[in-house]
């Protein structure tokens, strides 16, 4: 008679769990690394401020503020456009959101002075999500609305674009001329600032070069009568490679010093412009 072989009801409950486990961790794996069940966050996409945007017809674009009133659901735009000479093209702008890029909206001109310009953008809602401005450049014989979608896109500039997640909150109060006005050439004095001052860095970097090469052709001049006949000639040499860095150096230091000097005059005159912009 074969003996009965005893299961082990220890071993059978560890294996059961054991399986659990295994099936527990590849289904973490899957379901919680998959897009499809957990949808990745949607990237931010903006528009910088204050850098320029260059168009392939030459032109450029500088976006000031962009601002989201939550109370009256308008957005306000600043920026500014500078034309590549001989340009004689019309800007039109048009509003689209991300939901519905084909269903473009009419902006309202606030401020249109010396290519600078405020749009507003009105019933917004506060989940807009992403939205974009777009710049058309036309001729005044190319109505926009009568343009095909193809012609649409070829005299399409750029589109500037804000996220909900990152758009500057404000009270859209103020709308004069003369708001909007000392706006811009706040803007243009903070930029002169900023370019004043990284000038002048660089004038102080030239002087300490010239300074140091100064101080280099003095001590090679210096060991002069101590050297042969031919180490003095290839001394010279190195003492007129200096001299001549030093030429090339002091020209450039002129011209940035020329260039400090016509910074600090429009930095000058933009203060008393925002002074009288005050009054």
């Amino acid at each position: 008679m074969r003996p009965k072989t005893r299961r082990c009801l220890t071993q059978n409950v560890s294996r059961l769990y054991l399986g659990l486990g295994v099936f527990f961790v590849i289904g973490f794996l899957f379901f919680g690394t998959s897009s499809f069940f957990f949808a990745e966050e949607e990237p931010v996409n903006e528009t910088p401020v204050n850098e320029a945007i260059r168009f392939s017809n030459g032109e450029t674009v500088t976006l000031h503020a962009w601002s989201y009133d939550t109370e009256k659901r308008t957005m306000r735009i600043r920026l500014s456009l500078d034309d590549a000479p001989g340009n004689t093209n019309d800007h039109v702008f048009r509003s689209v959101y991300k939901a519905r890029p084909d269903s473009e909206k009419e902006v309202v001109l606030l401020y249109e002075r010396n290519d600078q310009y405020v749009l507003e953008l009105e019933d917004v809602p506060n989940d807009f999500d992403q939205l974009a401005v777009r710049i058309y450049g036309l001729d005044e014989s190319q109505p926009l609305d009568e343009l095909t979608p193809e012609e649409r896109e070829n005299v399409l500039l750029t589109s500037l674009y804000a996220d909900h997640r990152t758009i500057e909150q404000a009270s859209h109060t103020s709308s004069d001329e003369t708001s909007f006005t000392r706006l811009f050439v706040e803007d243009e004095l903070v930029g002169t600032d900023r370019q004043l001052e990284k000038s002048q860095q660089s004038v102080e970097a030239k002087r300490q070069q010239i300074k140091r090469l100064d101080s280099d052709k003095e001590e090679l001049e210096s060991e002069l009568p101590y050297l042969s006949l031919d180490e003095q000639v290839e001394q010279e040499n190195e003492i007129f490679d200096l001299g001549r860095k030093r030429e090339e150096l002091k020209m450039e230091l002129e011209k940035l010093e020329q260039s400090v000097k016509a910074l600090e005059e429009k930095q000058d005159k933009l203060r008393v412009r925002l002074r009288e912009l005050s009054i």
